[in-house]
């Protein structure tokens, strides 16, 4: 093969990859847009919730001179306004529901993320050739498509707050019947016995603190419904997460 043929390749795959990364962009951002709007809806309701059951049996006129008008920009009132009876549980009900639903649109944002991993790969193998070569141009156009690449790789939704912080801040003390409900326990045979014993050790009363210890730390959910799971690792695992993309990212440049 001549180097012209090579060159010739070369350009198609390039041509290739810059429409794949064009096609990529506006669908990455509209995932990550949906996700946002599905987060900023999530929080209301849960907030909605934590509202709902600390206004239970508090006269309406009392209710609003509590809230606040101010509150009117945020919520329905009748979203809110007292009720006589309302579950203290439904805020971390609707965290459940939320994190189910937001983790589904993560995979959707991480389907795009990987396939820009894959192109970021691609595109290393061409400016190296490319440079060998001394194909100049070439090498400063693959390395602008590269910049933007990365840009995308570590786009993430916005999130202004987290969803293990509101459930902390309206968290009721629950007795052990009814964290229980609240959870999809792991019953698989493998851990039974552990299961087992992790229940048993339950206090009578969970505070938010008992909460986390067997939730995150203890794992009592099933591993494909590990939602609370889910909800109190998001910070730490997301981090982890970034870590590792700028290593490889460094490892690239490295190579290059």
């Amino acid at each position: 093969m001549t180097t012209i043929t090579t060159i010739t390749t070369w350009n198609k795959r390039l041509k290739k990859v810059y429409r794949e990364v064009k096609e990529i962009e506006p669908l990455l951002t509209a995932a990550i847009k949906k996700y946002e709007d599905m987060y900023s809806r999530g929080l209301k309701k849960i907030m909605q919730a934590n509202l709902k059951e600390i206004m239970v049996g508090v006269p309406k006129e009392e209710a609003v001179e509590l809230l606040g008008p101010k509150l009117l920009d945020v919520f329905e009132w009748n979203d809110i306004l007292p009720v006589e009876k309302y579950s203290k549980f439904n805020a971390l009900i609707w965290a459940k529901r939320i994190q189910t639903e937001l983790d589904q649109q993560d995979e959707v944002i991480r389907y795009y993320r990987n396939r820009l991993w894959r192109i970021h790969s691609s595109l290393e193998k061409l400016e190296e050739a490319y440079r060998k070569s001394n194909e100049k141009k070439k090498v400063r156009k693959v390395y602008e498509l590269l910049h933007q690449v990365t840009y995308l790789i570590f786009l993430r939704p916005y999130r202004a707050s987290d969803i293990a912080n509101l459930i902390e801040m309206c968290f009721f003390t629950m007795t052990k019947n009814d964290f229980l409900s609240l959870l999809t326990i792991d019953h698989s045979k493998e851990r039974a016995e552990e299961v087992k014993s992790y229940i048993d050790s339950i206090p009578t009363k969970v505070d938010f603190n008992t909460f986390c210890q067997f939730v995150h730390d203890w794992v009592l959910e099933d591993e494909n419904s590990a939602v609370f799971f889910s909800i109190l690792s998001h910070i730490n695992v997301e981090a982890a997460v970034q870590r590792y993309e700028k290593y490889k990212l460094e490892q690239a440049k490295q190579k290059s």
